[in-house]
């Protein structure tokens, strides 16, 4: 009786390209015939074509069966189950992140009315320049351009394998230079390029008298159809692989031939806006000149978006049509942070939005330029900041980006999509160069994190009914104790090379600490009778991921020198909520008062015991919650080293005595909806005062041309200077008042001011304008707005506000205003008008 197996899909996105490759490749290397059936579609497919899996429309919970019939057909049915589990982790692995939703449109451009079209964001960034219309070709086009001569089945059919050798052959020797997306990319158009049901029905059309280019369009367009009927938005994308794919395999066919709107080149800054634009295309564009993307129909899960959001290319999706008529000699703005496309912006937008890029390209300096400095609060206490990473290949660039060493090396991907495992060699190989590249600086190896919902083939665990709960990590090392052994020997090895830490997986009780900890001794002993060097004292810790750790934490310190939440593990588990299950995602919550108070119990507890404690996963590079990590006292936060400078950025700002007082309110709160009204505007500024008049905060020779211009000018300088956290919420707030009562006070001066949870510093900002401007019915031309904290008594507002407009009812004062050339001057003239203390 024929082998049989019944999978249920587990990945989010169904079976798409990526991994029905993974699939295809495998059934590739048995002679048993593999036959996929999605139960709720009825489609059956070839398991060696990756074309004919995706064309099964296989999505998340669909039951499928798949059967095997020849003489290694029982191998083949344990190894693609083995597969079949595999591929959750894999997906997981080269997740992208998702999209972040767009901003609402901030007041100081509502103020401007531009004429926008709104998108869906795919990449933030803004884009000033002139677009260039790239339409797409349809299969129809494709087929119009073909060539009539046909030279006979057996010239075609060579002509066809020919092209498909060649671009086969250039793909493969791509994929030794490029890594990350791009690498993913290329495989999956090598599925696609392998593919033996397109390749026979390209054949098959052969023999039905197509030449070789009609043959390939018409399989092409048949899969394509297939694919554009799915249920799945994730995977009628895949459409734009195929068409991809069949260009590059007709200019091989036809090097010849020029195929409609198949060259682009851009020779100056471009907005490119195109309606369907193929991962082969963008590749091909010189990105130096690619300043912004608009891709009318190519979805946010598309390749190409994809490989836009991993260059940092500004990009938006989901516009219409009408813009690929567009002006091209027009300039356009493209705002990837709010999701518009600004068709034909006035000088005013023109003027926000490279006010905008300037800002930023400021604000960026500034956190570049202290990226290399410990990170301290502003009252002076310390927050270790490192990165996550999963490859030796990774560390090149972590440090560039501020990172005081490696929090976690996720070691297991060496162990994964292989044969056999490492050896000691090759793993002490690694791990020393990692240690020689962070010259001193900490790097915690994790152990290895397999089994259960990281299965890997030559271990041949069981498939588990839940893996996520399941045999895994520190709990099969007992059976696996050679692996677990080799492993611990090449990081001992390598930690005579720097700084070398041990962090355990998956620990639930104290036992298996102990074990750890005694074979690790075994190891060490082994190694001093080879006469290896290393570090005798190295230390071992923990990750805090299972719940029962929290209350076994006193006995778990007398034998771990460390702790390390990890985040995303740890809510998962206390909340009993699959993080990767979107029917249970409201469950997990990380806002929850019940989980930040599982956090504080488990910093308190094992500070009492005097060792320390990091956070890692995405929590840790949350900006909402960092004022709470602070102020629950973690000593380490470990994140992906993009999000580095940022975080480092706001941790100077911070006040630790604040932030406890911040953690107080949150572990009082009722539910998540409580915890984020407190995060939004938390007061966790600095205590140690800062003075309200500053030579930074006054601004000399402004040329701003409104009203709005001016008070943009003014929020933007208070965040450079750290006294904002959220300017575009302070302008709302300054706006208020001035739709109520317009704040201009008469002889040319205007004072804006609000009492806002947006100001950490109570400020008065100066702006002396090169020319005046409109302040509604008056004419406006020095600006002096007053910013105060909402903590501080009523009578600071009034106070400041009712000084300084009397003395701008003094014409001396008035005249040493104007007459003042520089920001000295200004600061000179207030300071000794104002009856205050600075």
């Amino acid at each position: 009786m024929a082998e049989q197996l019944i999978y249920r899909c587990k990945l989010n996105e169904g079976i798409h390209a990526r991994p029905a490759g993974h699939i295809e490749r495998l059934c590739n290397t048995f002679r048993a015939e593999i036959f996929w059936k999605n139960s709720r579609t009825g489609i059956t497919a070839n398991a060696k074509s990756a074309l004919a899996l995706v064309g099964t429309d296989t999505l998340l919970n669909d039951l499928c069966e798949i059967a095997f019939c020849g003489e290694d057909e029982f191998d083949a049915s344990l190894q693609l189950s083995d597969l079949m589990e595999k591929l959750l982790f894999l997906e997981e692995a080269v997740q992208e992140d998702s999209p972040i939703t767009a901003s609402p449109v901030p007041r100081t451009l509502r103020e401007l009315h531009p004429a926008c079209f709104h998108g869906t964001r795919i990449c933030g960034g803004v884009a000033i320049a002139r677009p260039l219309i790239c339409q797409s070709i349809s299969f129809a086009q494709l087929e119009n351009q073909a060539p009539k001569e046909f030279l006979g089945e057996k010239e075609e059919i060579l002509r066809f394998r020919a092209g498909i050798n060649m671009l086969k052959k250039e793909k493969i020797l791509r994929l030794e230079n490029i890594s990350g997306v791009e690498r993913d990319i290329v495989e999956a158009h090598l599925s696609v390029i392998n593919d033996i049901t397109f390749s026979t029905q390209v054949e098959d059309n052969i023999h039905q008298h197509l030449n070789a280019y009609s043959a390939v369009v018409s399989a092409a367009s048949v899969f394509s159809e297939i694919l554009s009927r799915s249920a799945s938005k994730y995977i009628r994308e895949r459409v734009l692989d195929v068409m991809d794919i069949t260009q590059q395999i007709l200019m091989k066919i036809h090097a010849e031939l020029v195929l409609p709107h198949s060259e682009l080149r851009l020779t100056e800054p471009t907005l490119l806006i195109a309606d369907r634009l193929t991962p082969g295309k963008f590749l091909a564009l010189d990105k130096s000149f690619l300043a912004g993307l608009v891709l009318s129909h190519t979805g946010k899960t598309s390749h190409t978006a994809i490989l836009a959001r991993s260059l940092g290319i500004p990009t938006i999706t989901d516009l219409d049509d009408a813009l690929l008529a567009g002006d091209t000699r027009q300039v356009m703005v493209l705002d990837g942070n709010l999701g518009l496309l600004i068709p034909a912006p006035d000088a005013a937008v023109l003027g926000y939005y490279e006010s905008e890029l300037a800002v930023s390209a400021v604000k960026q300096q500034q956190m570049l330029a202290k990226v290399s400095e410990p990170a301290l609060t502003a009252d002076g206490h310390r927050l270790e900041v490192l990165a996550n990473i999963g490859s030796s290949a990774e560390v090149e660039n972590i440090f560039r980006f501020g990172a005081e060493g490696i929090g976690l090396y996720r070691t297991e991907m060496a162990f994964m999509d292989r044969p056999q495992p490492p050896s000691e060699e090759e793993l002490f190989w690694h791990y020393s160069k990692v240690l020689q590249r962070a010259n001193g600086k900490p790097v915690i190896f994790r152990t290895i994190d397999i089994g259960g919902d990281k299965p890997v083939e030559y271990l041949n665990i069981p498939e588990e009914e839940n893996p996520f709960l399941g045999y895994r990590a520190i709990r099969i090392y007992p059976e696996f104790i050679g692996l677990y052994r080799t492993q611990l020997a090449a990081i001992l090895r390598a930690s005579a090379e720097g700084n070398a830490k041990i962090m355990i997986p998956m620990i639930a009780s104290v036992e298996e600490v102990i074990w750890c900890r005694s074979v690790l001794e075994e190891v060490k002993a082994e190694l001093k009778l080879r006469a290896l060097p290393f570090n005798d004292a190295i230390e071992m810790g923990v990750m805090l991921e299972v719940p029962s750790v929290l209350f076994a934490v006193t006995e778990i310190a007398r034998h771990a020198d460390f702790f390390s939440v990890g985040s995303n593990d740890l809510t998962q588990y206390l909340f009993a909520a699959d993080r990767g299950n979107t029917r249970v995602e409201k469950v997990y919550d990380h806002y929850s008062p019940a989980f930040l108070r599982a956090l504080k119990f488990a910093v308190d507890g094992v500070h009492r015991e005097g060792r320390w404690i990091g956070i890692c996963g995405e929590l840790a590079a949350d900006p909402l919650l960092l004022p709470v990590l602070a102020g629950l006292g973690f000593d380490e936060l470990s994140m992906s080293a993009s999000a580095i400078p940022a975080i480092k950025n706001d941790i100077s700002g911070l006040s630790l005595v604040k932030c406890r007082s911040l953690v107080a309110k949150v572990l009082a709160a009722g539910n998540s909806s409580e915890v984020k009204s407190l995060l939004i505007s938390p007061d966790v500024a600095v205590d140690i005062p800062r003075v309200i008049l500053t030579h930074d905060c006054i601004l000399h020779n402004v040329a701003a041309g409104s009203r709005n211009e001016v008070i943009k000018t003014l929020t933007d300088n208070l965040w450079l200077q750290g006294r904002t956290a959220n300017r575009e919420k302070l302008a709302e707030d300054i706006w208020k008042r001035e739709d109520s009562f317009p704040t201009a006070v008469g002889f040319g001066f205007a004072i804006p001011h609000t009492k806002s949870d947006f100001i950490s510093h109570s400020t008065i900002s100066i702006a002396k304008l090169q020319e005046s401007v409109q302040w509604a019915e008056q004419s406006v031309n020095i600006v002096i707005m007053l910013t105060i904290r909402k903590d501080s008594t009523d009578n600071d507002h009034m106070k400041y506000f009712s000084r300084l407009a009397r003395k701008i009812m003094n014409e001396d004062f008035r005249n040493e205003i104007s007459r003042s050339e520089t920001a000295s001057e200004i600061y000179k003239a207030v300071s000794q008008a104002i009856d205050v203390e600075f």
